[in-house]
């Protein structure tokens, strides 16, 4: 047997210890999540071309993590 199928085998096992390794679906908190954290990231960035105040991305960020954490909150009960 191969190394990497059996590091496969060990890391796909369904024993319930770790999370399983594979493709699920997206929440929309997640999505909207991830799409604040690129804003802010481009805030952040384009600050000086486009004059906006920094309050704007720092709530971009914090709108963004706080989705970010509920979401898992939700998923992990």
């Amino acid at each position: 047997m191969d190394r990497l199928t059996r590091i496969r085998d060990w890391i796909n096992r369904d024993n319930g210890r770790l999370f399983r390794v594979g493709n699920g679906p997206i929440s929309g908190a997640t999505a909207l999540g991830f799409l604040s954290l690129v804003a802010a990231l481009l805030m952040y960035l384009l600050h000086d071309a486009t004059g906006l105040p920094g309050a704007y991305a720092a709530a971009c960020l914090m709108t963004g993590g706080a989705l970010l954490a509920w979401d898992a909150w939700r998923n992990r009960r």
